[in-house]
């Protein structure tokens, strides 16, 4: 409970001397006039009621201190409410009475002081309640900070399994169709083959390599396509274009990794493509955020698969980046907006 104002260094030392100044005008109002502040109020009374008001703070932080230890606030937030009024009222008059006694008896020599001691319990028990009442209401902010901050971490662990997941895994059509491309070229030209095996290697060994890594730069996902264009630029031919035109000093941003990969394999996926419907995929950017589009010849069944990661993938640029991605048709182009994200070095 050491997060709570009561531990304050600087509450502790300024509190006492401010509000004691404050209930000494408030008395000095009471029983004397308006004209008689500015005589009484560099007095030895001034003294005595910042300490008198430090009494008081010091009791009712004492008690706040033992009651968390006793019944915290996590127990049953009511009754400790209740346990916390009632034994601040009974401190509160126990300590500024016996105080108030000692000192008009003793040292002011008075007889009677019971308007004394109404006024002053009045007034201190007022600022008992309202310091109580000060304290609950940062319980109560902190437990709403707190139910904040579980929540984002919950969405934060749960969003890093959803990422993992993603690039755990295999998208097995596109694995079918690379190596039927390799199959259908091992026919033709045996060498050309050997290049699309290895480009096929690549593909997998950059997912493996960035399995663990949460971002990497764009630089790196931009040649991270190339592997994969060189397999289908062997099936489709001249049906497949790539065109890239991006800044060279916003390369340094990154990116989740995978991101342009699944894109791709996006537009593949959902796209009819021969000679008379060609795919041309351009990827540029504007400021820092990544733009890609393309025509669409859409298939007549949904690729669902590549659909899931898609969706896990997006959850994730919304965690990373305010703005999160856009995507949108107009004029029969698909359109993607992807964030670029700034890793600040330490």
């Amino acid at each position: 409970m050491n997060k709570y104002f009561y531990n304050s260094i600087i509450f502790r030392l300024a509190a006492p001397p401010l509000f004691g100044i404050l209930i000494y005008l408030l008395i000095l109002m009471f029983f004397d006039s308006v004209n008689m502040l500015a005589e009484n109020f560099f007095s030895r009374e001034v003294l005595f009621i910042i300490g008198l008001t430090y009494i008081f703070f010091e009791s009712n932080r004492l008690l706040i201190v033992v009651l968390n230890k006793i019944y915290p606030v996590s127990k049953d937030l009511k009754l400790r409410i209740l346990f916390q009024y009632l034994f601040s009222i009974l401190f509160t008059i126990l300590g500024i009475s016996t105080t108030l006694y000692a000192y008009f008896i003793y040292i002011e020599g008075f007889s009677t002081i019971w308007t004394e001691l109404i006024t002053f319990n009045s007034i201190y028990l007022f600022t008992a309640f309202f310091y109580n009442l000060f304290f609950f209401s940062l319980v109560f902010l902190n437990k709403k900070n707190e139910s904040k901050v579980n929540k984002e971490k919950t969405l934060r662990e749960n969003l890093e399994i959803e990422l993992q997941s993603f690039k755990n895994q295999v998208n097995p059509e596109l694995l079918f169709q690379s190596l039927e491309v390799i199959i259908s070229e091992l026919h033709r030209d045996k060498k050309s083959a050997d290049g699309l095996i290895d480009n096929l290697s690549k593909l997998y060994r950059y997912t493996l390599d960035n399995k663990n890594n949460d971002l990497v730069t764009l630089k790196e996902e931009i040649n991270s396509l190339i592997p994969i264009y060189n397999l289908f630029k062997a099936k489709y031919s001249s049906s497949f274009l790539l065109d890239i035109s991006i800044d060279t000093e916003i390369q340094r941003l990154c990116m989740i990794p995978g991101t342009l990969q699944l894109l791709v394999e996006y537009a593949l996926a959902e796209n009819i493509i021969n000679e008379y419907l060609p795919l041309n995929l351009n990827i540029s950017n504007e400021g820092n955020r990544l733009l890609i589009n393309y025509k669409l010849n859409k298939h007549i069944s949904e690729t669902n698969s590549v659909i899931d990661r898609l969706d896990f993938l997006f959850k994730a640029y919304i965690y990373y980046s305010e703005k999160g991605h856009k995507m949108w048709d107009k004029n029969g182009i698909r359109h993607f907006e992807i964030p670029l994200i700034e890793v600040e070095e330490e």
